[in-house]
């Protein structure tokens, strides 16, 4: 009797336990193919970068990513994806924030290495 009643305890505490496993990821795949700039890359920018740092007439940065061009410039220069990576020897961005998720950094160095697209 004691060893039934501790097999039916065991099989509810494995039920229990079973029933508080996390859910399946439903986090969507992060797409790397085809990343677009208008579609992909400038949302995060606008979502990270702004604030006063890289946007408006007096960007405490001393320089904008409001448009293709701003964006194309740092990416020509090399310093887009070694900041966003938080690479040695860059200034790792977003500045004083946390950083980018992996799945947007994928992003950033996908275009980047699509050849920039200004699409």
């Amino acid at each position: 009797m004691i060893q039934k009643k501790i097999f039916v305890i065991a099989v509810l505490a494995f039920l229990a336990i079973q029933s508080c496993k996390k859910d399946e990821d439903t986090t969507p795949e992060c797409n790397t193919m085809n990343v677009s700039f208008s579609q992909d890359i400038l949302p995060i920018i606008e979502s990270n970068c702004f604030n006063g740092c890289h946007n408006g007439s007096n960007p405490n940065s001393g320089f904008t990513l409001e448009t293709y061009n701003d964006v194309k410039k740092k990416v020509d220069e090399g310093r887009l994806v070694g900041a966003v990576k938080r690479d040695p020897g860059f200034v790792p961005m977003p500045f004083n924030k946390a950083p980018l998720s992996d799945c947007d950094q994928s992003l950033i160095e996908a275009w980047v290495n699509q050849g920039a697209p200004n699409n």
